[in-house]
């Protein structure tokens, strides 16, 4: 029971060909717009390229810085570098990287205005930040980054108040002499979450921390920030291409829909009409089916209307021995039921009795031959081709007939020897017994002609000498059955005959195709 219903509702909800051309052109179109949201958003582009860009104003910052503070007299201040930081940065190229992952790192919060300290900063710190402030400031209005200069301490060199960022973690990574980065909020209004929302990519700003190295020592720090490119603005720069990647997509997901559409939709459903026709009992199309875009479908098709129309045939076939046999059984049976009903009579005299059973016997031995060449060519029907055979070992061996050639005995003809000797038999028991005593061959041009010298055909018998049970010696015994057999073996080699116009005897062309 619980398979059945699984079955209807498979039935109900299996997908048409339209539908899976429309899922098609749906994923077509969907495939480059999930690829290039997939791709910026997954691939941390925007917030790579703005830390990137951070660090190189950085780097530039930074070599500003350690020129002016180099011109000043002073001891010495800051961290002093670890012997790999100093072969690191006393390398000729010491390029740095971005190390945000956006699928890993969190969101900081907003950076703190710092920590009030008393203590006055060095001279020298305020002398180069009087002027890279103001370098800073002008440049930012095409950079678009905040910069706040640090010193060694990590004191905000900015501003008039002198306030410590020196516990933020990025703050304390430049001071210990490597390259920090963090995201951070903008907003005050922050809940600490993990970088997984869309609607997030203008709520943070990248920073940046950049150390100052003096003498292979960390004297102060670059902190630089920017809100990276978000979803928006990019589409909104990228609109003209993106508009014309979308039209380009939809006119190529409708070729492919149409495409699909003519080379399998409608060559399906017309082959499914045809043979629906053909259950309904209409007669089969021989023309072949318009719309075949594909050779497998095309293929398909002609198969199925071959099989249709040969089962037409067949059916046609079975439907015409059944009345042929009917009319051809009917006469003998009825004589051996008269017969029969006869010998049943009192005072019957001995001399009719044997007449009786004579004619009761003769009419058996009529039926059982009748039947007898029904098997042999349903038989032959459905038998399969053999590979070509000699001339020679086809000719029949009939006493009173003699079997003229005048084709070479050694000729291969497309057709095996055992069914070629069947054919010839029949064929020339056929002559015999219209008073022919000599059989003609010839072989040319993939034509066996085939003439005896007998009583001939009438002319108006010759359309249908090679139909079952047609027949112009009925009294004789004859069961129309013989040039019926040797049309159903050339059938199944692909060869026709042919009854030809003769003055005297009887002339058949036999006419082998070229692929046979």
């Amino acid at each position: 029971m619980g398979h059945a219903v699984v079955n209807n509702i498979r039935k109900k909800w299996r997908p048409s060909i339209a539908m899976v051309i429309a899922a098609v052109c749906v994923i077509l179109i969907s495939i480059p717009l999930l690829a290039m949201l997939s791709v910026r958003l997954t691939s941390n582009q925007f917030v790579r390229e703005t830390e990137q860009s951070l660090i190189q104003q950085g780097a530039i910052y930074a070599q500003i810085y350690a020129r002016e503070f180099r011109r000043e007299d002073g001891p010495l201040v800051g961290v002093e570098l670890t012997e790999d930081q100093k072969e690191h940065w006393n390398a000729n190229l010491h390029p740095a990287r971005s190390q945000l992952n956006v699928r890993q790192d969190d969101i900081a919060p907003p950076r703190p205005d710092g920590d009030v300290i008393a203590t006055p900063p060095d001279p020298r710190h305020l002398t180069v930040a009087e002027n890279l402030v103001s370098i800073a400031r002008g440049a930012r209005k095409t950079t678009l980054a905040g910069m706040v200069l640090l010193d060694h301490q990590g004191r905000n060199l900015n501003t008039e108040t002198a306030r410590s960022l020196a516990a933020l973690p990025e703050v304390q990574t430049a001071l210990n002499g490597e390259v920090g980065a963090i995201l951070r909020a903008r907003t005050q209004d922050y809940e600490r979450h993990a970088f997984s929302s869309l609607s997030r990519d203008t709520g943070f700003r990248v920073f940046v921390t950049y150390p100052v190295i003096v003498d292979d020592r960390v004297i102060g720090a670059i902190y630089l920030s920017r809100t990276p490119l978000n979803l928006g603005k990019f589409l909104f720069g990228e609109r003209y291409a993106l508009l014309t990647m979308l039209i380009a997509t939809v006119l190529s997901a409708t070729f492919v829909g149409l495409l699909l559409l003519r080379l399998i939709s409608r060559p399906v459903y017309a082959l499914r009409d045809r043979s629906r026709a053909i259950a309904a009992g209409k007669n089969p199309n021989a023309d072949p089916l318009q719309h075949y875009g594909l050779r497998e479908l095309a293929d398909l098709g002609d198969s199925v209307s071959t099989m249709a129309m040969t089962l037409m045939r067949r059916s046609k076939e079975i439907a015409t021995y059944t009345d042929h046999v009917t009319h051809e059984l009917k006469s003998p049976v009825t004589s051996v039921i008269g017969a029969a009903e006869l010998l049943q009579s009192d005072g019957l005299k001995a001399q009719d009795r044997d007449t009786l059973l004579q004619n009761i016997e003769t009419e058996s031995q009529r039926m059982n031959h009748l039947l007898g060449r029904l098997r042999e060519m349903t038989r032959l029907r459905g038998s399969l081709e053999g590979d070509p055979g000699k001339l020679a070992g086809m000719l029949p061996n009939i006493d009173g007939l003699k079997v003229i050639t005048r084709a070479d005995p050694e000729v291969i003809l497309p057709i095996s020897e055992e069914h070629g000797a069947m054919i010839l038999l029949h064929m020339g028991q056929n002559a015999l017994s219209h008073g022919a005593s000599e059989l003609e061959l010839s072989y040319a041009d993939r034509i066996l002609h085939v003439s005896d010298n007998g009583e001939g055909i009438a002319e108006g018998d010759i359309p249908r000498v090679t139909n079952p049970f047609f027949t112009t010696r009925r009294e004789q015994g004859g069961t129309g059955m013989g040039l019926a057999i040797v049309s159903a073996i050339l059938e199944n080699y692909g060869a026709t005959i042919t009854c030809l116009p003769c003055n005297t005897g009887a002339s058949f062309a036999i006419h082998f195709s070229n692929q046979s």
